[in-house]
């Protein structure tokens, strides 16, 4: 006949097991863990050449800058790279776009060959810095997206923050978002370790 210690030893192990398995997975998913959506996302994004091969210039007959960014999926990661020659790129918000004002722009480029990463979801808008190149045209909008694989990671993620329309630390409200989540999640991992203890105090005592 089994020993009392050897009968509680036989009900506390397993419910150490499971409460350290639900613990870990707390931990796991907790911010500052590992993030699911950045373990799911790809290593690298994808490299888009504005233009295609006619590269960042005033647009002809052939050239649409809108008619580029409206048949290319753009996600957080992925870069645009500008080539171009006796032309710059600067990064603006939407109404320096909208007015072709290259006064004050986020950022300026005029390397020759500018390569942009969209590190976050939302709007980024380009104008060419030479003069009268915007007006002729010579102006991107795109519209960057979550990648599908974070977001099949993290339910509940918007693929898109329709609020968000200037570069980072410029507005766009996002703020409050990640705060919600913030104590969303932690709503949740306090959760789940109450769960672990309570599963373990039942098997104890069984």
């Amino acid at each position: 006949m089994a020993s009392p210690a050897g009968i509680v030893s036989s009900r506390v192990l397993p419910a150490l097991a499971l409460a350290g398995a639900v613990f870990l997975s707390v931990l796991l998913l907790a911010p500052g863990g590992v993030d699911a959506a950045e373990a799911a996302a790809p290593a690298a994004g994808l490299e888009f050449h504005v233009g295609g091969p006619r590269g960042w210039r005033v647009p002809d007959g052939n050239t649409s800058y809108g008619w580029w960014a409206n048949n290319n999926r753009f996600h957080v990661g992925d870069r645009l790279y500008f080539k171009y020659s006796h032309d710059s790129v600067l990064v603006v918000d939407r109404p320096a776009l909208d007015a072709c004002n290259t006064t004050a722009p986020l950022a300026a480029f005029a390397d020759g060959a500018t390569t942009v990463r969209l590190d976050r979801p939302g709007f980024f808008c380009f104008i060419s810095g030479e003069p009268g190149h915007c007006e002729e045209g010579q102006r991107l909008v795109v519209r960057v997206m979550v990648h599908p694989a974070a977001l099949a990671a993290a339910p509940g993620t918007a693929a898109f923050a329709p609020g968000t329309s200037a570069l980072p630390g410029h507005g766009g409200g996002g703020e409050s978002s990640v705060a919600v989540a913030e104590v969303a999640t932690a709503a949740g991992v306090g959760a789940a370790v109450a769960m672990a203890v309570l599963v373990g105090i039942v098997l104890v005592r069984q």
